[in-house]
């Protein structure tokens, strides 16, 4: 019996192996069913009304869809009407309408506006740009030239070279049009 002890181990192994993966065949199995068994509509319909939902085909879509748009156009086109016969409202007109003419009231509006406008200090807009670990310095490029900070990815990867094993992981905050310098501190910035 000791001179068939390894070949018995192998044989008691090899049984308690495969049926441990016959197990997990059959499991799979039943698990497949579950998932992949496809909801008739009536079953469908039965979950939404069960959740408070209401299921319509796609032609029922379409046809709300349309009674909806019908009813916006309705809706402006009585009020464009009511605006023009009480006097009350001026009537809302296009350029296109207008011919190009403006009204002095709403040239002296405008004149206002800008005035308010170029007396306002502008605040520069902020970017943030979420760094992960083991992002490289093209796909950093990219996301910055995405965001609009950055005009030529080339160009900003030449500059930021020496920075790119030196990016910390978070978020970089970038106000208004910052520098290819300003970028890179902000990028190996402790976060």
């Amino acid at each position: 019996m000791r001179k068939y002890r390894s070949w018995l181990m192998g044989l008691g192994i090899g049984i308690i192996v495969g049926a441990s993966m016959l197990q997990l065949i059959l499991l799979a199995n039943d698990q497949m069913d579950k998932v992949v068994k496809p909801l008739t509509r009536e079953e469908l319909n039965d979950q939404a009304k069960q959740a408070g939902l209401v299921l319509l085909t796609k032609a029922q879509l379409d046809e709300q869809l349309n009674d909806a748009v019908a009813a916006a156009k309705e809706k402006s086109e009585t009020e464009d009407n009511k605006g023009e016969g009480d006097g009350s409202e001026p009537a809302l007109t296009t350029p296109e309408e207008n011919n190009g003419e403006q009204s002095p009231s709403s040239s002296s509006e405008a004149k206002e506006t800008e005035q308010t406008e170029a007396s306002e200090p502008a605040t520069p807009k902020e970017y943030t740009l979420y760094v992960s670990y083991g992002m490289t310095l093209t796909e950093v490029a990219n996301s910055l030239l995405g965001l609009g900070i950055i005009e030529d990815t080339e160009d900003f990867i030449n500059h930021a070279r020496p920075i790119a094993k030196k990016m910390n992981v978070g978020n970089a905050v970038f106000s208004g049009k910052p520098t290819y310098k300003q970028i890179m501190s902000e990028l190996t910035r402790k976060k």
